[in-house]
């Protein structure tokens, strides 16, 4: 090998040919483009995945009847109260439970407080007294009320002359649970609360 040779720098490879100014405003404008793209299909998914979720949650049935819960409160104190009766409209063989005993001391007052899951749509307080004139069927539409303070003495006068008392509360509505084969159907749900002295 000649001394030249060895010297001589070997040739490299060809080199890369230079971009003029329209090329590198082209190749800016793709990766711009492409960042782009990649960030619009991002959004895309994310709101339709969101989209998703509230369309399953709107379908979903958050407390079954059975497990709903209103609260009576009598001198400040709060009884959680569990349904008297939770029933299919065409079951015959629905049975009740027992209503439950609300000891109300010397109360002038008991409040129902339903969840959101009863007042959001149409709900009915019955009242009975120990006089049936005294009687009262409230009736509400959605969000209406919210809570219901009720006096455990009538204001009316029994026949008598004696002032009627309140023996049972029944809240009543419609709510919607789910059958034995998981779908969705209307249950008549009522609380029942006797009023004990």
């Amino acid at each position: 090998m000649s001394e030249q040779e060895k010297t001589s720098p070997k040739p490299s490879a060809a080199p890369a040919p230079k971009l003029s100014k329209k090329q590198q405003r082209q190749r800016a404008q793709r990766k711009q483009l492409m960042t782009m793209g990649a960030i619009v299909a991002l959004v895309v998914v994310v709101i339709g995945g969101v989209l998703l979720y509230n369309r399953w949650q709107d379908g979903k049935i958050e407390t079954l009847p059975q497990d709903q819960r209103i609260i009576a409160v009598v001198d400040g104190e709060e009884h959680e109260i569990a349904p008297y009766s939770v029933c299919q409209l065409d079951d015959p063989d629905c049975k009740p439970s027992q209503p439950y005993k609300l000891h109300v001391g010397n109360a002038k007052k008991v409040t129902i407080k339903p969840p959101e899951d009863i007042y959001n749509h149409d709900w009915s307080l019955l009242q009975i007294f120990d006089e049936p004139g005294a009687n009262q069927d409230n009736y509400y539409k959605a969000y209406e009320r919210e809570e219901v303070t009720l006096d455990i003495e009538s204001s009316m006068k029994a026949d008598d002359g004696g002032t009627p008392k309140l023996k049972v509360l029944e809240l009543h509505t419609m709510l919607v649970g789910l059958d034995d084969n998981e779908e969705q159907t209307p249950y008549a749900t009522i609380w029942s609360i006797e009023i004990a002295q």
